[in-house]
Formats: C-alpha cells, sequence, structure tokens
C-alpha cells in the first residue's frame, strides 16, 4: 500500500483501525473495558506493534471504545507512551474514528464540556478530530487559557502536514508518478484478476466425502438464499464503484458481479443449472421454499448456499452490531434439513463474516454420513467468507477442480453452546472455556488453520542449520494427489511443558509463528524453508513483557492435516 515511486513518494499513508480493543460493535461508544496487563500485550498490541516495526505503518485510527476508565482517543498511554515511544514511532499519525472526541460528553465519560473532551483528546494524543468540530472551535479558547500548550498543537499540525508533505500533495504532480493513475485503471483487468485471486486463496475447504471436483455436464441445483447474491457477496465496507455506475454516487451498482448461479452455470459446460433461493436470510421463505426443494430433488447433485449478510438493513451481522447466535439466521437451517433430506449429494458453500456454528449438519461422528437432525450430512462444505466481486467465479471454479488453490480457516470454529459460555462484554482471553486458538479448551467444530485439498499434500519436515540465536528448518511439500495445487504450511509454537507447569501467567496451547504458501505440481515436490528466531518464542508474561523461558520448547510443522514436530531447546 505505500509503495513508492522512482522519486520516494508512497502511493498512500497506511493507518491501522480500530486503536486499539475494539471486539464489541454493540454498544461501542458507550464501552468501558476492563483489560489486563497480560491480554493487551498478549493479545490485543501485538498486530499493531507488528505493523509498526516491521511495515512501517503511517499511523493510527483511535476507536470509540473505552480501556480501564480511558477512551481510546484519550488515552496517553496508548499512544504516547506504547506507539510513539515504545514501539519507536515519534512521527506516527493518530486520528479519531468519526465522532470519537466528542462522544467523549456522554456515558460513561461524561467530560463537562466540549473544550474539556477536545483537551483530553489532544493532549493524549490524537493529532486530527474527525466526524465532529470539537478541535475546530474549542482549541484556540484552550491555547488562551493554557489548557492546551501552543506546542502540542504545532506537534499534532506538524505531523498531519508532514504526512501530507511525504504524498507529495504540496509538490508539482508531474514528480508524483501516483498522480497519472488514470480512471481506467478502477476495476481494470489486472485488479480484476487480483480480485480473484484474493477470492480463491480464501476459501476454506472443510469436508469433501469424495464429491469433489464435479465432473462438467451434470444437472446440478443451487438453492439457499445466497444463490443469486452479488451484494451480498461482500461485508459492509466496500467501494461504492464496485460497477461503475457513471460516477452516480447516489445508487449502488453490483451489475458486474456474477452471482453464484450464474457462475456454475459457465463452467457446468454441456449440462443444466436450476437456481431457488427457497428462504430469505432472516424470517420465512421467499415463496419458492417449494420450487427449491423441488429443483433439488430433479438434480443430479445440490449446491446448497447459506451463510449470513453484512448489510445494515439486515441485522445479521455488520458494523455497531453484533450477533447473538453463531448459527445460521433464519429459516436456513430447517431449510437445509428439507435440502439435505432429499439424500442427493451437496456440497455446502457457507458465505459469511463471523464463522457459523453449524453443528447440527455435520455428521455425527468421523466416518458417519448422517448428521445430528437425522439425515444426510453434505458431502462437501466450503467456507467462503464474504469473498468479493469474484467470489462466484472463485466458488465455482473451486468446485469444479478448475482452481485448486484453497486456503486455511483464519479463524476457530465453535459449536453453537459457545456463544452462551462466554461474555461478550468479557474480554479476557484465557477465561474458560478461552478464545482463539491459542487458550479454547473444548473441541472446535474446525481448528484454526484447518483446512483440505482437492490433492493430497504430504509434508516431511528436518531441522538443519544450528545458528546461535536461531534455528533453520526445511519442510518438502509433496502433492501425492491427481491436481496441480497450493498448499500452505504452518508454522506453530509450544512452550515447555515446565513452563506451563510453574509460569504465573496464562500459557498459550499453541500460536503461530510463520506460514508460507506454495504451489506444487502433481506427483512433484516443493521445499520450503522457516528460520526460527528464539524471540519469536518468547511468551507474555503477567506484566505485559515478552519473556523467553528456558527450557525445550516444541515446534509443530502442519498442513492443518498432517504435521511434524521438533524440540527447540534454550
Amino acid at each position: 500500500m505505500q509503495e513508492k515511486d522512482k522519486n520516494g513518494y508512497p502511493k498512500i499513508n497506511a493507518y491501522l483501525k480500530h486503536f486499539a480493543v475494539y471486539s464489541r460493535e454493540y454498544y461501542r461508544q458507550h464501552q468501558d473495558n476492563m483489560i489486563s496487563e497480560f491480554d493487551l500485550f498478549d493479545s490485543f498490541l501485538p498486530q499493531y506493534e507488528m505493523a509498526f516495526t516491521r511495515a512501517n505503518a503511517s499511523g493510527v485510527m483511535c476507536a470509540y471504545t473505552g480501556m480501564n476508565g480511558t477512551t481510546a482517543c484519550s488515552n496517553g498511554r496508548l499512544q504516547n507512551d506504547i506507539m510513539r515511544k515504545q514501539w519507536g514511532q515519534p512521527d506516527a499519525l493518530s486520528f479519531s474514528d468519526c465522532g470519537a472526541v466528542s462522544e467523549t460528553r456522554q456515558y460513561p465519560w461524561n467530560v463537562e464540556s466540549d473544550a474539556e473532551s477536545a483537551a483530553i483528546a489532544i493532549m493524549n494524543g490524537t493529532d486530527i478530530e474527525a466526524g465532529s468540530n470539537l478541535y475546530t472551535f474549542t482549541l484556540n479558547q484552550s491555547v488562551e487559557t493554557g489548557r492546551v500548550p501552543l506546542a502540542r498543537l504545532k506537534e499534532a499540525a506538524k505531523r498531519t502536514l508532514s504526512h501530507r508533505f511525504r504524498l507529495g500533495l504540496f509538490d508539482d504532480p508531474q514528480q508524483v508518478e501516483w498522480t497519472s493513475i488514470p480512471p481506467s485503471a478502477v476495476g481494470s483487468a489486472p485488479h480484476q484478476e487480483l480480485n480473484l485471486e484474493a477470492a480463491l486463496q480464501g476459501l476454506v475447504l472443510l469436508r469433501n466425502d469424495d464429491l469433489l471436483p464435479l465432473k462438467k455436464g451434470i444437472k446440478l441445483a443451487v438453492v439457499g438464499p445466497h444463490s443469486l447474491s452479488r451484494q451480498y457477496l461482500f461485508s459492509d465496507y466496500y467501494g461504492l464503484e464496485t460497477c461503475w455506475n457513471g460516477g452516480n454516487l447516489s445508487s449502488l451498482n453490483f451489475s458486474c458481479v456474477g452471482n453464484l448461479h450464474e457462475a456454475i452455470s459457465y463452467v457446468n459446460q454441456g449440462g443444466t443449472t436450476t437456481s431457488q433461493p427457497g428462504v430469505k436470510f432472516i424470517g420465512g421463505d421467499d415463496g419458492g421454499l417449494n420450487e427449491a426443494i423441488q429443483a433439488a430433488v430433479e438434480a443430479d447433485i445440490v449446491v446448497l448456499a447459506l451463510g449470513t449478510v453484512g448489510i445494515n438493513s439486515m441485522d445479521i451481522e455488520h458494523e455497531s452490531f453484533d450477533r447473538s447466535t453463531t448459527t445460521l439466521p433464519g429459516l436456513q437451517e430447517q431449510f437445509a434439513y428439507e435440502i439435505l433430506k432429499i439424500n442427493k449429494p451437496t456440497a455446502l458453500v457457507l458465505v459469511n463474516g463471523n464463522p457459523i456454528a453449524i453443528d447440527n449438519l455435520l455428521p455425527v461422528d468421523a466416518g458417519s454420513k448422517v448428521n445430528k437432525l437425522g439425515v444426510r450430512a453434505p458431502d462437501a462444505i466450503i467456507e467462503a467468507f464474504f469473498p468479493g466481486a469474484r467470489g462466484a467465479e472463485a466458488i465455482a471454479k473451486a468446485l469444479f477442480g478448475e482452481e485448486n488453490r484453497w486456503g486455511k480457516l483464519p479463524v476457530t470454529m465453535y459449536p453453537a453452546a459457545y456463544a452462551n459460555l462466554v461474555d461478550i462484554e468479557d474480554y479476557s482471553m484465557t477465561k474458560s472455556p478461552g478464545r482463539t486458538h491459542r487458550y479454547y479448551q473444548g473441541q472446535p467444530l474446525f481448528p484454526f488453520g484447518f483446512g483440505l485439498s482437492l490433492s493430497k499434500f504430504d509434508i516431511k519436515c528436518s531441522d538443519g542449520e544450528m545458528m546461535s540465536d536461531s534455528n533453520m528448518y526445511t519442510c518438502e511439500v509433496r502433492n501425492a494427489g491427481p491436481f496441480d495445487g497450493e498448499e500452505v504450511v504452518q508454522l506453530y509454537h509450544k512452550a515447555p511443558a515446565s513452563v506451563r507447569r510453574n509460569a504465573k501467567h496464562p500459557v498459550p496451547l499453541k500460536q503461530l509463528v510463520d506460514f508460507e504458501r506454495v504451489f506444487v505440481k502433481a506427483g512433484e515436490s516443493v521445499e520450503v524453508k522457516f528460520e526460527v528466531e528464539s524471540k519469536s518464542l518468547r511468551l507474555t508474561d503477567e506484566n505485559g513483557h515478552r519473556k523467553l523461558y528456558s527450557g525445550s520448547h516444541l515446534l509443530v510443522f502442519t498442513n492443518g492435516v498432517q504435521q511434524a514436530e521438533f524440540k527447540f531447546d534454550v
């Protein structure tokens, strides 16, 4: 994103949001979350530190939420002590989320005046106010009274303007290559290919009981509310000009986005593809329930497209709204039952933001073909998330084996009961049953990092060169299946058993250290090398400090199915 042209001007400045401790949408302007030092530095800040120290991020948008009695935009410890001093980012710019400064006038902060809200924010590191105008109307008075030193105002102005100078916004446009990007670049072929690439790599194959890849020329039914989705393949933040509409931003245009029915029809050459949504995302059926069932009865194979919608007109999941359950919304599970009991080979495609608990649709045990509803379990399951403009095309290509580029789960898929075991207002990562793959003590539906392929990949790893502060490991990835494809090799760290027994702080069950994606032709092998530094094995102690413990650490190399383990002695 911050790629520089030949004269050193970055394309854009990249800012991180929402800084920090922002995990809940509901009532977000009024949250005061109690966060331990351990959780703060173990879970909520490492990603920001990495983005600054490894990728040179330009700054942050401070969040609506509060932490331990202070709002994010009024938190000098976060913005000045940690971001600018501890992480060595004195020029990092901070600007507020829209209205985050003015909202400190409300509960639970109840700041007594607009001027004081603005003064608190700017004195604690927020350089720019967005979405309200307290800075504009009160900072002059605050400088005159001495509440805000003029030097702080100049510091904020210097940061703000220097970031614009860096972009070349005050220089001759002819010196800045990025100013010559034509409008035709929007939605151009290279960009569309990148969109397809992202969608293909984002698909996760969770189950395949000898159904995929589908053969072309079959009689196929695409049913479910996502069968005809265009706009709903996106989350609630997308470009208004997804499809060029002559610059008319008053009406959204998704005519250039293919839906799942169209994409599958195109790939299923020589066959027939019918489609019926059957039910709505929420509420009742759409009047086509019987037609959807009949389409499935008449088909050889069924694609069942279910999931959620990330737009504000449907309160399922979107900005300012959290899901209260993790199961399929509306009548979708009942609809799935009606389709699956027809007993046709079925591929379930999930389109959603946050993961969905599909406990009842999964086989009752590893060797069963029957699910907990007492009917046929889906023969294949694809997690597509919100795949974007070319998402339907990516799903179709993957279903028929034209592409074999699957990814791995970036989240843990919890069972439905998990939503009743954790409090959304409690930000503890380790309180039983625990959160994420690092601390969850239960049995997930599918674990973080899991993902199958149309091919069978074998991994064989060995340790190599031992250096003073790091070890080098080599993994051979062999494609033992019939299809060319990509595989993702992941590296996890498990702390020594002695540390787990004696530490005064929580210790992760495991944590991701590194990963590599490789392309391997059928019948061939590719080597992947990992250099593991001892500092990557550090743990967070009860005071939030990173500490390297002595002992035999365990390194686990896995593709989400097979794994190899090695000791790393410190």
